[in-house]
């Protein structure tokens, strides 16, 4: 039986501007900025001390068993690694991960790290003193790793502390999954990359890994843990480490190659946006990999990240004892959108209803242009993405007539309303009224082009959103946002990534 969410009411500190103050530890305060929330700190939280690794070094962890756990049933565990200067309790009230647990029953223990509140983790060994100088107080400065990943400190503690919870409780071995945010999101990929065998799932908000621990110089994936399920959640505001090989756009889409490398998961995705939450789902051979792009948030992890990995994924994979997964229906299905339609500027393929499709020419951007005074110049109105009509007829089973050699043409759509357009002219007759349209027809490349957005809206009220040339269409509430654009760009334009479609 499920468990109930029961949010409580805190007292928001509006005035607070510290990363995380310790006030908020055992009290009812709540900090909130741009997406990223603190909840009450859980009574249930418990706050645990020992020496649990062989080296001899004491570690803080805090456990978060819910009410309805049974302990003769077998119970799903849940890691949650903390960011950069944060705790193990900072990670539980930014998180809704004790929510979801007290929904779905599994348990949750969020490690501290040992030094400094900063994970030991890999560096790129060319810049490793670079980053791992001294530094002015109150920046953050990485661990210096020494040794074998194997020999960190910070990765004994996860195992031992899987080996504790097992003992401890009664808990599903083929269920143990690994979340993180940040640094927290690199110490994760980290033991996903290493100790992979572990865990049927792990996932990460807020900092990709440097591609140069992922790839070897001539491209091969660089891997100990073999296959699991992968989540990635970016957000739009979000930038990668300065001393990273690469811009935003290589380092967060060769993290998504790796993972499609290691989990076979080769095929085009399925795409989903979700109000501002877009969600592309790769299925393979091996493990799923799913990356979720949030609009309008900052680097850290959405309130409701928990949420929608346990619904997506965490809740419908389990690992076997040989390494192989099981997979079987999670919460929310991973599936695209019914309906959808991705077009992108100078591309000739689009994307509608999860497959490409070639657009007959190129998609053209057009600007509306207002005349300004007798000494000429002019002002742009308006800058709209342009299809051919030929496409707009094929993707909404309509009829097209062209006239006058195709700088004239009818469109008949399958509830029988009716549209002329004609080139050079801002507006057309719909079911014989005069409508204006957000901009002219245009002919070009033997064909006549209309505004998809205008029409979109105009005859069907859909959903029309555009990132960076990218215009995603469909018939709900959605706010494209720019790695899933980019990801988009890479599969319309043949560049980048390959996706190939599954055999």
């Amino acid at each position: 039986m499920k468990g109930k969410i029961v949010l409580l009411a805190g007292k928001p500190n509006d005035a607070n501007r510290d990363y995380l103050p310790e006030a908020i530890k055992g009290s009812d305060m709540v900090v909130n900025e741009n997406g990223n929330n603190s909840q009450v700190y859980p009574e249930g939280l418990k706050e645990y001390h020992g020496f649990i690794t062989d080296d001899g070094l004491e570690d803080t962890w805090y456990e978060y068993v819910p009410a309805t756990y049974d302990p003769n049933k077998k119970t799903p565990l849940v890691f949650s690694m903390h960011g950069g200067l944060m705790t193990g309790w900072g990670q539980c009230i930014y998180t809704s991960w004790t929510h979801v647990a007290d929904r779905e029953g599994f348990i949750c223990v969020f490690p501290d790290a040992h030094d400094g509140r900063m994970w030991m983790i890999e560096c790129d060994p060319k810049k490793v003193d670079e980053i791992t100088k001294p530094v002015p107080k109150g920046i953050p400065q990485l661990n210096r790793p020494t040794g074998e990943v194997e020999d960190f400190h910070d990765v004994k503690l996860v195992r031992a502390l899987l080996s504790l919870m097992t003992e401890k409780y009664n808990i599903d071995k083929g269920r143990v999954y690994i979340q993180g945010m940040s640094m927290g999101n690199v110490m994760t990929c980290q033991m996903a990359r290493y100790f992979g065998g572990l865990f049927a799932g792990a996932a990460g908000s807020g900092c990709p890994t440097n591609p140069c621990l992922l790839f070897t110089s001539d491209g091969k994936v660089i891997n100990k843990g073999g296959a699991l399920d992968i989540w990635q959640s970016r957000l739009e505001h979000d930038k990668t480490p300065y001393h990273y090989d690469g811009d935003d756009r290589t380092v967060v889409l060769s993290n998504i190659e790796y993972w499609r490398k290691v989990n076979e998961a080769n095929g085009l995705p399925q795409i989903r946006i979700i109000g501002e939450k877009n969600l592309a789902f790769f299925k393979g051979k091996k493990a799923n990999v799913i990356l979720m792009d949030v609009k309008n948030r900052d680097h850290g992890q959405t309130f409701d990240d928990a949420e929608m990995v346990w619904d997506y994924m965490f809740s419908g994979v389990r690992k076997n004892e040989d390494g192989s997964l099981t997979h079987f229906d999670p919460i929310c299905e991973n599936r695209g959108d019914s309906f959808a339609i991705a077009i992108v500027e100078n591309a000739k393929k689009a994307w509608v209803n999860n497959t490409i499709v070639s657009t007959g020419a190129e998609t053209l951007r057009w600007e509306k242009l207002k005349y300004h005074g007798l000494n000429g110049g002019q002002i742009v109105r308006g800058s709209y993405l342009c299809v051919s009509l030929g496409f707009i007829a094929e993707v909404f089973g309509a009829k097209l007539d062209l006239m006058e050699n195709g700088v004239m043409a009818e469109l008949t759509l399958p509830d029988g309303r009716t549209f002329q357009f004609a080139e050079g002219c801002i507006g057309c007759a719909a079911d014989n009224k005069v409508e204006s349209m957000l901009c002219e027809a245009i002919y070009r490349n033997d064909r006549l082009y209309i505004s998809l957005e205008w029409f979109c809206r105009f005859a069907y009220n859909l959903q029309v959103s555009e990132f960076d040339g990218v215009m995603y269409v469909t018939d709900h509430y959605s706010q494209i946002s720019r790695y899933m654009s980019w990801l988009l760009q890479d599969m319309l334009r043949d560049h980048a990534l390959n996706y190939e479609e599954e055999v």
